[in-house]
């Protein structure tokens, strides 16, 4: 065991170094020669990859710094700033003072979220001592998107040319992680003090006329988040099988009012609303979602899976088809399909439930697949640290199971443990085939770290890359790490 850990963070150790290493020699790029040639800057916006800045949309000016004294004679028709539309000019005026030029934009005029536009320099603008830049240069800008309740704001409509008079706007949701009444009423259930706000949005959805599809990325539903010594299916409350579990989930009292506005906005006539299967629902099928909430729109594939293309070059899935811990693993024990993440969930539960814990004392090694083992060494110790719970007993039969994905009786976590270890890597070029990944990951512990990174990674292999990705998206996303981020690919 000891020797997975120091695998796992010696490994992440070397990779935080070779990042901090690359962006160390990023900086060390120098600027043009200033004596033979002007230089211009951005110094107020941030650059991102090297490749745009980043600039609110709210923003009245735009700053641009030189190197040398402008002559202002030549300023006229060489600064000039463009979107897709054309030539914005008539929109801004330009002032010079010595090294600096301020771009105002007009009253009249804001710049749009989420937007693309491109400021050119060229050759003809001089210094008062003759210099020029060394040749044409154009700073691309990019605006950060609204603020989603803002975009059909009373100021907004015709003054940029844009119409919402009509619904046009894809909304996706992901991660709820909403549980029976079980997981509300002993805390084991990461949902119920956002209900209020996220029926709110749903009543923005339904009341605004901007949304024209809102897709759920999976995990809506939690089957995996129930403590150990809780059978996820129990006669005794009414759950005999995964479909009356889901039945339990939307009929609870804290999710029984978002399940009626989910309805509402399935038969609306002019939205449509997606379900695309995350791995904590892994086991939902299209008519168990159906029978809940009718008309909605299923968006699975395979067992486990699913992908939704909206549009061309449009991409969207929950993400744990890349994940090693917590994708489909329908191949390590036949008839199964629940993979190692799983079982970690079920010794997290049991800590949010009990939310106590004595020192480590010790505990059994396994042989088996070296990569998995470390893997599973540490979510299985960070959970136990994290709640700072007792340790189970290890080689006991605690972990109640019901019936779930077709198991009937009790594991131990390290009966579970060995089941996965004994072939869970020699399968995995094949499992990755089975779950249809457009590129197959070679090494596991680059699919161990899809379970514990920002999925970027994941994105750029599968979908942005030609080669290896057999098609090239221009838009990726997922939900699964709990992580907002939004990030560009500089292609």
């Amino acid at each position: 065991m000891k020797k997975g850990i120091l695998f796992y963070f010696v490994t992440v150790l070397l990779i935080s170094s070779l990042a901090v290493l690359q962006q160390s020699c990023q900086k060390s790029d120098v600027n043009q020669d200033e004596i033979l040639y002007m230089t211009a800057s951005l110094s107020r916006l941030e650059i991102k990859h090297d490749l745009y800045y980043r600039i609110h949309y709210d923003e009245r000016s735009i700053e641009l710094d030189f190197s040398q004294h402008l002559d202002t004679v030549t300023v006229a028709g060489n600064i000039t700033l463009t979107d897709n539309t054309g030539d914005l000019s008539t929109r801004y005026d330009v002032g010079v003072s010595g090294r600096k030029v301020l771009i105002t934009l007009h009253s009249d005029f804001q710049l749009r979220g989420g937007w693309k536009y491109l400021l050119t320099i060229t050759t003809g603008l001089k210094s008062s001592s003759g210099l020029s830049l060394e040749r044409n240069k154009t700073f691309e800008l990019r605006t950060l998107a609204r603020h989603f309740y803002d975009v059909d704001g009373p100021d907004m409509p015709g003054k940029n040319g844009d119409d919402h008079s009509h619904r046009n706007t894809i909304a996706c949701i992901s991660d709820i992680h909403m549980g029976d009444e079980r997981a509300v009423s002993n805390n084991y259930c990461w949902f119920g003090d956002n209900a209020e706000a996220l029926e709110h949005f749903l009543d923005y959805v339904i009341d605004s006329n901007h949304v024209k599809e809102l897709v759920i990325l999976g995990d809506m539903f939690d089957e995996w988040l129930v403590p150990y010594t809780i059978s996820p299916i129990d006669p005794q409350v009414g759950i005999n099988n995964t479909k009356e579990y889901f039945q339990a989930v939307a009929g609870s009292e804290t999710n029984n009012k978002i399940f009626d506005k989910l309805k509402a906005i399935a038969q609306h006539d002019s939205i449509d609303l997606i379900y695309v299967p995350g791995n904590h629902d892994m086991l939902i099928e299209k008519e168990m979602i159906e029978e809940i909430i009718p008309k909605i729109i299923w968006k699975g594939d395979v067992s486990g899976l699913g992908k939704y293309e909206p549009v061309d070059g449009f991409i969207m899935e929950h993400g744990h088809r890349y994940d090693f811990f917590n994708c489909p693993q329908p191949l390590v024990n036949s008839g199964h399909m629940l993979p190692p993440g799983y079982f970690v969930s079920r010794l997290y539960a049991q800590g949010m439930m009990d939310h106590g814990g004595n020192p480590y004392k010790g505990a059994a090694t396994a042989s088996g697949s070296f990569e998995f083992l470390a893997a599973w060494d540490v979510a299985y110790l960070y959970t136990i640290a994290h709640w700072l719970m007792p340790f189970p007993n290890a080689n006991h039969n605690n972990i109640l199971m019901g019936g779930i994905d077709g198991y009937g009786d009790p594991f131990s976590f390290n009966g579970a443990r060995d089941m996965y270890a004994a072939n869970i890597e020699d399968l995995w070029e094949e499992t990755q085939t089975g779950n249809q990944v457009p590129v197959n990951t070679e090494c596991c512990f680059h699919a161990i770290w899809n379970g514990h990174s920002d999925l970027f990674g994941a994105a750029k292999t599968e979908y942005l890359e030609q080669p290896p990705a057999p098609k090239t998206y221009k838009i990726v996303a997922f939900g699964h790490t709990h992580q907002p981020l939004l990030d560009v690919y500089p292609a």
